[in-house]
């Protein structure tokens, strides 16, 4: 997915946003703004937002003089999905089919994006995720790749939003699944790295590796060859969160996109990328479980 104009417009307002967590000086968060304003100029429409977002955020951080600014919020992020962890897995292990409402709750767990939405009740989201159905359900198909006992490379999104990845892998574990789950090799947003991973116990449930980059998404062709070799090696890959579509919505292989639609370009580009009416999806927190189309 390439960046549009109106991508410009969100990164502007993730600068605003980004002022109003990080510090509470209105001298810095006007830095922020005409420094995200100066970096639109540089912006290359013929990437991904992800990949236009390094520099952004890393230019935030200079600003701020910290190399981490999302740091309380991250915490936080994992704090609160620890204290629902156990209510939402008993929920899960009671369901009809764990499986699914365990791919649910990792699907819900994707609001937790402070990229994309600057507010959110991921509380009241992760407590109705149960009775909501997929806009795009290919969870059929998911489920008969699952039953082969894959080797599954699972990409990870944002802190908090991997308490409940862990309720998923460990469900796929119990299928007898191989899960290795990638995270940001470094901080950028309220993304996760394997620090953030560690505190909140993820690499109990499964190994956990660095994608090798610090953008908010999948560049291949930006990370590690570690990271690489695993994705080659893979027979299966889960991709949680938009960043990670919008990164590799063209990229050929056995992908399962999982994610909470937040983004008005992102649900255009995935309108024309399926087929679909314009309109069909609204941009306004559809759930969506997409197998990858085949590419060239």
């Amino acid at each position: 997915m390439r960046t549009t104009l109106d991508c410009l417009v969100c990164f502007m307002r993730q600068a605003r946003s980004a002022g109003l967590l990080a510090t509470d000086n209105p001298a810095l968060q006007r830095q922020l703004l005409d420094g995200a304003g100066r970096y639109m100029e540089k912006v290359d429409t013929e990437l991904s937002p992800p990949e236009n977002a390094v520099g952004l955020y890393a230019l935030f951080a200079e600003i701020l003089g910290d190399n981490d600014p999302f740091a309380q919020v991250k915490q936080e992020g994992n704090d609160f999905a620890l204290s629902l962890q156990e209510e939402i897995e008993q929920r899960i292990q009671v369901a009809d089919d764990p499986l699914r409402a365990a791919v649910r709750v990792a699907i819900a767990g994707n609001i937790i994006d402070y990229g994309a939405l600057h507010s959110f009740d991921a509380a009241a989201t992760m407590q109705e995720c149960f009775d909501r159905e997929f806009v795009l359900d290919d969870y059929p198909v998911l489920l008969e790749a699952l039953q082969g006992k894959p080797k599954v490379l699972y990409l990870c999104d944002n802190c908090g939003e991997i308490v409940f990845d862990g309720l998923l892998i460990k469900e796929m574990n119990r299928l007898g699944c191989q899960v290795t789950a990638a995270v940001r090799e470094s901080p950028i947003i309220n993304d996760a790295t394997v620090e953030d991973a560690q505190s909140c116990g993820l690499d109990r449930i499964c190994s956990v590796i660095s994608n090798g980059t610090r953008c908010p998404g999948t560049p291949l062709e930006s990370c590690s060859e570690e990271f690489k070799e695993h994705f080659q090696a893979a027979d299966l890959i889960i991709s949680k969160g938009m960043g990670n579509f919008e990164t590799l919505s063209e990229v050929s292989a056995p992908i399962f996109f999982l994610f909470t639609v937040k983004c008005k370009q992102v649900a255009r580009h995935l309108t024309e990328r399926q087929g679909f009416e314009p309109g069909f999806l609204k941009g306004a927190g559809e759930m969506v479980l997409l197998r990858q189309l085949e590419t060239e």
